[in-house]
């Protein structure tokens, strides 16, 4: 399977979970740490039960970069936090164009740190992804400076999970990086508010705080699996990260169908089309 249409898959089940991570913020009554870390706990258990179809566990960790898993599990553990602490004070417009700016930090990273070369028709078609992302989240915009300023920091946290998860990629097997990304991000969290979630647990009511992570974890697996295998695949892996920041189009469009918010649809249609020549010219 082609890397781009791996990180296509990747793209609309990011979509997916971001809608569901909405519907998870307003029906779990807990801390968003116990949210997070439930998240990321359901995602793991799911990783484990489907590892032998992904070539088994394989821990040898002789050739693996350390600072890559704590990179992994500190950008996707304390993104979680910060994501949801975001969108419980936000628009899913307000969100959504603070979020875009994961495409900005995505770029820089990866031309700092993974040697990213960009061509004119590469950055023209950055430029048209930006555009795209633009299109779809301006509006009527409610400033909650503490929430934009907190989904802006879970983009940074992110970006830094996708690029550190680029190079994992290539030095652990796909239920290794799984387990890692999952059971870390969980474990990190847990260490921050280890009270509070045990405390949400007692009190609240199961089937709704168990169930409802566990099936937003769901679309969560295929967002990671999906681009794992885009990482290995793509000759140049940050391009992958690049392309990974159109699902933000994708989950307004969702969004439109699912939550009801039905603004703008011609723009969105025609943002879609943006992300399409985009990507032709980002990819080579």
């Amino acid at each position: 399977m082609s890397w781009l249409l791996l990180t296509f898959l990747s793209v609309v089940s990011r979509a997916v979970y971001g809608v569901l991570t909405k519907v998870l913020s307003d029906k779990v009554k807990a801390s968003v740490y116990t949210q997070a870390a439930l998240l990321s706990f359901a995602g793991g258990l799911i990783s484990l039960l489907v590892s032998p179809l992904l070539g088994g566990l394989d821990f040898n960790f002789s050739e693996v970069s350390i600072t890559a898993v704590l990179l992994v599990m500190l950008g996707q553990g304390l993104g979680n936090i910060a994501y949801f602490q975001a969108i419980k004070s936000l628009t899913n417009g307000t969100a959504q164009i603070a979020f875009s700016s994961i495409l900005v930090f995505n770029t820089l990273l990866a031309l700092v740190f993974l040697d990213l070369r960009l061509s004119f028709i590469n950055l023209f078609g950055l430029i048209l992804l930006m555009l795209a992302i633009l299109s779809v989240t301006t509006g009527k915009v409610e400033l909650n400076k503490r929430g934009v300023a907190l989904m802006v920091l879970a983009a940074f946290l992110f970006s830094v999970f996708q690029l550190s998860s680029a190079v994992l990629a290539q030095q652990v097997g796909a239920a290794v990086y799984l387990l890692i990304a999952y059971f870390g991000a969980a474990f990190v969290v847990f260490l921050i508010k280890w009270r509070v979630i045990i405390k949400d647990l007692k009190i609240g009511e199961r089937r709704t705080t168990l169930g409802i992570p566990l099936i937003t974890a769901i679309p969560s697996l295929g967002n990671f699996l999906f681009a794992y295998y885009a990482y290995r695949e793509a000759p140049e892996p940050a391009k992958v990260a690049m392309l990974l920041t159109s699902q933000v189009v994708l989950t307004v469009f969702l969004s439109y169908f699912l939550l009801q918010e039905k603004d703008h649809f011609l723009r969105k249609v025609g943002a879609s089309v943006l992300v399409v020549v985009s990507v032709i010219l980002i990819k080579d």
